[in-house]
């Protein structure tokens, strides 16, 4: 293990720490409170985090621009509430029903997806999203149509043994939940199936002629990508007690890649940095003014200018250029070994060999 890995794992450790102290009182003042904020918006951190990273892993690993993830956020809202309010689930089933209906919906969408490319997969992730739209919208008795459907918080346990979440015994299941997918997330971009991902975005063709089904692996990171965004929906309607049709639009499918690209995309921890940035940024500038959207994009329009990489990414490739005077980062360095003609397999291979 180099210095550099020694101080990335430092720094996950620091931020998650971090994360588990902001609910905590300082004295007689809460951190949260001198921010105005409370834990329900650190919980929506966290699960917007999630949801960024289902996007990052098309777009920032595999190359493949989605603006319908929101689709699978919202099936996983609606999974949640529906198996609640009719057949009386538990918190745990709930958010396991919800994650499933996700996946459902990815296994349906995703065959219809693996032949398209560019622009032509990017409009036909944001069809399909707002076809699951209009139908929330017009099952009117079912989802409740354009009002949405609320339900209660059910109790978290089993039946032998349960408790009710409160806000904060929910932000620290959040926190749980939001390391565990951050831990499979790094496992799976650092494993042979991410490196052949990377491989895909940066020379497709190259994939396809060394034997590899490109398609298999896209449709496997689509069925991931949709199992995330659908637990993180899954929790964020438990979290709110309610869902909505706008939880399926595209315009959720925008904040999304909206956050991914504020932190940085092909980087971990990208999506969390814009997360943080977005939904405490959005909850402030709220606060002062209602056209809070017109500065949120400023923002945005300022972020792409000035660190074309994302926040996160270019602060990262700042420091590999003070280093070793290039920028490297973790997508990187597989992209020079896969010009250099090796297989996916050397690809991968040179890039432990270059982190180690």
């Amino acid at each position: 293990m180099n210095n550099r890995q020694k101080q990335g794992y430092i720094a996950a450790i620091a931020a998650v720490v971090l994360l588990a102290v902001l609910p905590l009182k300082i004295g007689s003042h809460s951190v949260l409170s001198l921010m105005h904020l409370d834990v329900s918006i650190l919980s929506e951190m966290l699960l917007f985090a999630i949801a960024a990273m289902s996007v990052n892993l098309l777009l920032g690993y595999t190359g493949l621009m989605s603006f319908g993830n929101a689709a699978y956020f919202g099936l996983g809202a609606y999974g949640a509430g529906l198996s609640i309010h009719y057949l009386n689930m538990n918190f745990i089933e709930g958010a396991i029903i919800g994650t499933i209906v996700a996946l459902l919906g990815g296994l349906i969408v995703g065959p219809f997806l693996l032949r398209r490319r560019g622009i032509y997969f990017a409009l036909l992730t944001l069809a399909f999203g707002q076809v699951f739209y209009f139908i929330a919208y017009r099952a009117n008795e079912f989802t409740g149509g354009e009002d949405g459907m609320s339900f209660p918080r059910p109790y978290f346990g089993f039946p032998g043994w349960h408790t009710d979440l409160h806000e904060g015994s929910f932000y620290y299941l959040m926190l749980l939940v939001f390391a565990v997918v951050l831990v499979g997330f790094w496992l799976i971009v650092r494993s042979p199936f991410g490196r052949t991902l990377q491989a895909i975005r940066q020379n497709e063709l190259r994939v396809r002629y060394l034997g590899l089904d490109s398609n298999k692996f896209i449709f496997v990171a689509l069925l991931v990508s949709a199992a995330m965004a659908g637990l993180a929906g899954a929790l964020y309607g438990l979290l709110i007690m309610f869902a909505a049709p706008l939880m399926l639009d595209w315009q959720q499918s925008g904040d999304f890649v909206m956050i991914m690209i504020l932190g940085g995309a092909g980087s971990i921890w990208g999506p969390v940095v814009g997360s943080l940035i977005y939904v405490i940024g959005k909850d402030i500038i709220s606060t002062l003014t209602q056209t809070w959207q017109i500065y949120i994009g400023a923002l945005f329009v300022i972020c792409v200018l000035a660190f074309p990489g994302g926040l996160l990414g270019t602060l990262l490739n700042s420091i590999a250029r003070r280093d070793v005077g290039a920028p490297i980062s973790e997508e990187t360095v597989p992209h020079k070994a896969w010009e250099s003609g090796a297989p996916a397999s050397s690809a991968a291979v040179a890039a432990e060999q270059k982190e180690s």
